[in-house]
């Protein structure tokens, strides 16, 4: 099969060793590639001979929600998500799936983090916090509350996630001074920005005191592998939870569309966190 990544940028992206690796270990037939795709070049870009070849491809920054309307369908679970990071062509049909979702909750449940019932902040409103939040309210969260530089964008997320919260409560917040109340009464922190992401790694969405009221602070960047966040968040004695896993598992999401379920149990996770932590660092790391 042919497979790829599309956004812009790409560089922090490991996704084309990521997912060779695991179709080595499984036995599969297929190439995977990361093609550059620019914010204003999606809609070009669909309509290339070398994209129309490609039996499937994931999809992150900036294109999760405007790769919609290029679309066949959508997976019923994942339309009221309003993005998607995976596609599957069949028959001439593309189909969009969301699987960040799962890689989130599957993270959580790694690093034996309980959310049931506790108060919980999203900084960001785009294509990953809307995941976010659908996967926060599968797993029984308690207040949500989305905070974003674009007040317009959280407030749409919210309407757009109200048929789907399961009785989560959520609520809006404009990304200042009014912000700082409700990320001190939260349990957990997710970060759904772009802010600390490779090139850019001295930025963070947050200063370092606020943190010390949270109990968790989970980032949903992957590389660098410890964000600004999370480096203050452990100085400020949170838990912390870095995107890698969240990456891995939305991959292995990704791998059962493309390819049918997989028997996972043939990958010792472990090793598969060993080989992309050492790909994206460039140091050797024992995962026990």
């Amino acid at each position: 099969m042919k497979l790829a990544v599309i956004g812009d940028p790409l560089r922090q992206s490991v996704s084309d060793f990521m997912h060779e690796w695991i179709y080595e270990q499984l036995g599969l037939d297929g190439e995977y590639k990361k093609v550059k795709v620019p914010p204003d070049g999606l809609e070009r870009w669909i309509g290339l001979p070398s994209a129309k070849k490609l039996d499937g491809f994931n999809v992150t920054i900036p294109h999760k929600s405007t790769i919609i309307p290029y679309l066949d369908e959508i997976n019923d679970r994942t339309a009221p998500i309003g993005a998607v990071n995976c596609i599957r062509r069949h028959e001439g049909k593309l189909t969009g799936y969301n699987t960040d979702w799962y890689g989130f909750v599957k993270s959580l449940e790694a690093a034996d983090v309980d959310l049931a019932g506790k108060k919980v902040v999203v900084l960001g409103s785009g294509g990953a916090a809307r995941a976010i939040t659908f996967g926060l309210a599968r797993i029984g969260a308690g207040l949500t509350t989305i905070i974003a530089r674009d007040p317009e964008r959280a407030k749409m997320l919210i309407k757009d996630m109200k048929s789907s919260a399961e009785g989560m409560p959520l609520a809006g917040c404009a990304w200042n001074a009014s912000a700082v109340e409700p990320i001190e009464d939260a349990f957990c922190l997710v970060n759904c920005t772009p802010l600390g992401m490779k090139p850019k790694q001295r930025e963070t969405p947050l200063d370092g005191d606020i943190l010390e009221s949270i109990d968790v602070v989970v980032d949903t960047i992957f590389n660098p592998l410890n964000t600004r966040l999370l480096s203050e968040a452990i100085f400020s004695g949170c838990q912390t939870v870095s995107g890698l896993d969240m990456y891995l598992y939305q991959a292995m999401a990704s791998v059962d569309i493309w390819f049918g379920p997989q028997d996972w149990n043939q990958i010792k996770l472990n090793e598969m966190r060993e080989a992309v932590h050492n790909k994206i660092t460039g140091f050797k790391r024992k995962f026990e």
